[in-house]
Protein backbone atom coordinates (compact mmCIF):
# COMPACT_ATOMS: atom_id res chain seq x y z
CA UNK A 1 0.00 0.00 0.00
CA UNK A 2 1.37 3.37 -1.03
CA UNK A 3 2.29 5.55 1.85
CA UNK A 4 0.24 8.84 1.77
CA UNK A 5 1.21 12.34 1.16
CA UNK A 6 -0.24 13.85 4.79
CA UNK A 7 0.38 17.41 3.67
CA UNK A 8 -1.43 16.33 0.08
CA UNK A 9 -4.14 15.09 2.12
CA UNK A 10 -4.69 18.17 4.90
CA UNK A 11 -4.67 20.45 1.82
CA UNK A 12 -7.63 18.15 0.40
CA UNK A 13 -9.69 17.12 3.32
CA UNK A 14 -9.17 21.08 3.80
CA UNK A 15 -10.83 22.09 0.89
CA UNK A 16 -13.77 19.62 1.42
CA UNK A 17 -14.82 21.09 4.54
CA UNK A 18 -14.30 24.48 3.65
CA UNK A 19 -16.65 24.10 0.26
CA UNK A 20 -19.00 22.36 2.63
CA UNK A 21 -18.66 24.90 5.90
CA UNK A 22 -16.94 27.36 4.40
CA UNK A 23 -13.81 28.86 5.67
CA UNK A 24 -15.22 30.92 9.12
CA UNK A 25 -16.60 27.88 9.58
CA UNK A 26 -13.79 25.45 9.70
CA UNK A 27 -11.16 25.32 12.76
CA UNK A 28 -7.75 23.35 12.32
CA UNK A 29 -9.41 20.95 14.63
CA UNK A 30 -11.84 20.29 12.52
CA UNK A 31 -9.33 19.41 9.53
CA UNK A 32 -7.11 17.77 12.11
CA UNK A 33 -9.89 15.23 12.82
CA UNK A 34 -10.45 15.13 8.86
CA UNK A 35 -7.24 14.17 8.11
CA UNK A 36 -6.89 11.56 11.18
CA UNK A 37 -3.65 13.22 12.79
CA UNK A 38 -3.14 15.47 15.78
CA UNK A 39 -3.39 19.03 15.63
CA UNK A 40 -0.12 19.89 16.98
CA UNK A 41 0.98 17.07 13.29
CA UNK A 42 -1.12 19.26 11.11
CA UNK A 43 0.97 22.49 12.85
CA UNK A 44 4.73 20.47 11.27
CA UNK A 45 3.06 20.85 7.88
CA UNK A 46 1.11 24.43 8.22
CA UNK A 47 1.38 26.71 10.15
CA UNK A 48 -1.93 28.47 9.64
CA UNK A 49 -5.21 27.82 8.64
CA UNK A 50 -5.04 30.95 6.55
CA UNK A 51 -1.42 29.20 5.30
CA UNK A 52 -3.28 26.24 3.87
CA UNK A 53 -5.84 28.84 2.32
CA UNK A 54 -2.90 30.53 0.62
CA UNK A 55 -1.67 26.85 -0.50
CA UNK A 56 -4.89 26.09 -1.88
CA UNK A 57 -4.97 28.88 -4.13
CA UNK A 58 -1.64 28.49 -5.40
CA UNK A 59 -2.59 25.00 -6.01
CA UNK A 60 -5.47 25.62 -8.08
CA UNK A 61 -3.02 27.41 -10.27
CA UNK A 62 -0.51 25.03 -10.74
CA UNK A 63 -3.18 22.40 -11.50
CA UNK A 64 -4.92 24.62 -14.01
CA UNK A 65 -1.54 25.07 -15.71
CA UNK A 66 -1.55 21.84 -15.76
CA UNK A 67 -4.52 21.01 -17.45
CA UNK A 68 -4.31 23.31 -19.74
CA UNK A 69 -1.09 21.93 -21.28
CA UNK A 70 -3.09 18.86 -21.92
CA UNK A 71 -5.77 21.02 -23.51
CA UNK A 72 -3.25 21.77 -26.12
CA UNK A 73 -4.48 25.85 -25.65
CA UNK A 74 -2.77 27.71 -28.17
CA UNK A 75 -0.07 29.77 -26.98
CA UNK A 76 2.93 32.53 -27.58
CA UNK A 77 2.32 35.91 -28.85
CA UNK A 78 -1.23 36.94 -28.84
CA UNK A 79 -1.01 38.04 -32.72
CA UNK A 80 0.05 34.25 -32.96
CA UNK A 81 -2.78 32.66 -31.18
CA UNK A 82 -5.15 34.95 -32.71
CA UNK A 83 -4.30 33.57 -35.90
CA UNK A 84 -4.06 29.88 -34.59
CA UNK A 85 -7.63 29.98 -33.32
CA UNK A 86 -8.95 31.51 -36.38
CA UNK A 87 -7.90 29.47 -38.86
CA UNK A 88 -8.65 26.13 -36.67
CA UNK A 89 -12.54 27.09 -37.36
CA UNK A 90 -15.07 26.93 -34.40
CA UNK A 91 -14.19 23.31 -33.94
CA UNK A 92 -11.14 24.52 -32.07
CA UNK A 93 -12.41 26.58 -29.74
CA UNK A 94 -15.61 24.19 -29.28
CA UNK A 95 -12.70 21.82 -28.04
CA UNK A 96 -11.12 24.09 -26.12
CA UNK A 97 -14.20 25.82 -24.36
CA UNK A 98 -14.98 22.14 -23.92
CA UNK A 99 -11.83 20.85 -21.95
CA UNK A 100 -12.06 23.88 -19.73
CA UNK A 101 -15.62 23.56 -18.84
CA UNK A 102 -15.17 19.59 -17.92
CA UNK A 103 -12.26 20.74 -15.87
CA UNK A 104 -14.01 23.05 -13.81
CA UNK A 105 -17.03 20.62 -13.66
CA UNK A 106 -15.86 17.40 -13.21
CA UNK A 107 -12.06 17.96 -11.76
CA UNK A 108 -12.30 16.99 -7.71
CA UNK A 109 -10.09 19.73 -6.53
CA UNK A 110 -11.74 22.11 -9.02
CA UNK A 111 -15.21 21.96 -8.55
CA UNK A 112 -14.43 21.85 -4.98
CA UNK A 113 -12.23 25.23 -4.90
CA UNK A 114 -14.91 26.72 -6.70
CA UNK A 115 -17.71 25.83 -4.63
CA UNK A 116 -15.78 27.18 -1.58
CA UNK A 117 -15.28 30.65 -3.02
CA UNK A 118 -18.65 30.95 -4.29
CA UNK A 119 -19.64 30.20 -0.19
CA UNK A 120 -17.04 32.73 1.00
CA UNK A 121 -16.89 35.66 -2.03
CA UNK A 122 -19.62 37.14 0.47
CA UNK A 123 -18.22 37.14 3.49
CA UNK A 124 -14.61 37.81 2.50
CA UNK A 125 -13.38 40.78 0.62
CA UNK A 126 -10.18 38.21 -0.42
CA UNK A 127 -11.79 35.69 -1.34
CA UNK A 128 -14.12 37.39 -3.38
CA UNK A 129 -11.23 39.30 -5.06
CA UNK A 130 -9.71 35.74 -5.94
CA UNK A 131 -13.66 34.45 -7.05
CA UNK A 132 -13.34 37.53 -9.16
CA UNK A 133 -9.75 37.24 -10.43
CA UNK A 134 -9.92 33.36 -11.13
CA UNK A 135 -13.60 33.31 -12.78
CA UNK A 136 -14.13 36.44 -13.93
CA UNK A 137 -11.89 38.98 -14.74
CA UNK A 138 -9.14 37.37 -15.92
CA UNK A 139 -11.54 34.92 -18.56
CA UNK A 140 -12.92 38.00 -20.02
CA UNK A 141 -9.31 40.29 -20.25
CA UNK A 142 -7.77 37.33 -21.90
CA UNK A 143 -11.07 37.15 -24.04
CA UNK A 144 -11.20 40.74 -25.22
CA UNK A 145 -7.67 40.82 -25.85
CA UNK A 146 -7.79 37.29 -28.21
CA UNK A 147 -11.15 39.12 -29.92
CA UNK A 148 -9.63 41.94 -30.53
CA UNK A 149 -6.25 40.53 -31.98
CA UNK A 150 -8.48 38.80 -34.75
CA UNK A 151 -10.49 41.95 -35.37
CA UNK A 152 -7.33 43.21 -35.99
CA UNK A 153 -6.69 40.73 -38.48
CA UNK A 154 -9.86 40.57 -40.02
CA UNK A 155 -10.98 37.34 -39.30
CA UNK A 156 -14.03 38.81 -37.15
CA UNK A 157 -16.43 41.62 -37.80
CA UNK A 158 -15.70 44.88 -35.96
CA UNK A 159 -17.66 45.34 -33.06
CA UNK A 160 -16.33 45.73 -29.04
CA UNK A 161 -14.08 43.45 -27.77
CA UNK A 162 -15.18 43.52 -24.52
CA UNK A 163 -18.77 42.96 -25.29
CA UNK A 164 -18.03 40.04 -27.58
CA UNK A 165 -16.05 38.66 -24.36
CA UNK A 166 -19.18 38.69 -21.95
CA UNK A 167 -21.39 37.43 -24.58
CA UNK A 168 -18.64 34.65 -25.34
CA UNK A 169 -17.88 33.56 -21.83
CA UNK A 170 -21.28 34.31 -19.74
CA UNK A 171 -23.11 31.45 -20.97
CA UNK A 172 -20.60 29.38 -20.51
CA UNK A 173 -20.17 30.66 -16.73
CA UNK A 174 -24.06 30.40 -16.80
CA UNK A 175 -23.71 26.38 -17.73
CA UNK A 176 -21.17 25.91 -15.57
CA UNK A 177 -23.48 26.67 -12.42
CA UNK A 178 -26.76 25.05 -14.18
CA UNK A 179 -24.80 21.89 -14.30
CA UNK A 180 -22.72 22.13 -11.26
CA UNK A 181 -22.68 18.79 -9.23
CA UNK A 182 -24.76 16.56 -11.92
CA UNK A 183 -21.66 15.77 -13.65
CA UNK A 184 -23.82 12.77 -15.08
CA UNK A 185 -25.59 15.26 -17.74
CA UNK A 186 -21.61 16.49 -19.31
CA UNK A 187 -23.04 15.31 -22.21
CA UNK A 188 -26.15 17.52 -22.54
CA UNK A 189 -23.94 20.49 -21.21
CA UNK A 190 -21.33 19.72 -23.85
CA UNK A 191 -24.43 19.73 -26.82
CA UNK A 192 -25.26 22.99 -25.69
CA UNK A 193 -21.90 24.65 -25.48
CA UNK A 194 -21.43 23.43 -28.70
CA UNK A 195 -24.20 25.15 -30.12
CA UNK A 196 -23.05 28.29 -27.93
CA UNK A 197 -19.80 28.49 -30.07
CA UNK A 198 -21.45 27.93 -33.27
CA UNK A 199 -23.78 30.79 -32.61
CA UNK A 200 -21.36 32.96 -31.75
CA UNK A 201 -18.97 32.12 -34.59
CA UNK A 202 -21.64 32.93 -37.32
CA UNK A 203 -22.69 36.13 -35.46
CA UNK A 204 -19.11 37.48 -35.82
CA UNK A 205 -16.54 35.48 -37.85
CA UNK A 206 -15.92 37.43 -41.21
CA UNK A 207 -16.67 35.37 -44.48
CA UNK A 208 -13.56 35.19 -46.35
CA UNK A 209 -13.05 36.96 -49.20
Amino acid sequence: MAKRNTKETILFESLKLFADKGYDGVTVRDIAAEVGIKQSSLYKHYKSKQEIFDTLVDTMQSRFRDAATSFQLPNGELREMAREYATGGNEVLKKISSDIFCFYLKDPYASQFRKMLSIEKYKNEEIDRIYREVYIDTAISYQARLFEEMIKQGFMRQASPEVMALQFFSPIFLLLNKYDGIAEKEKEAKEILGKHIEQFDMIYRKEAI
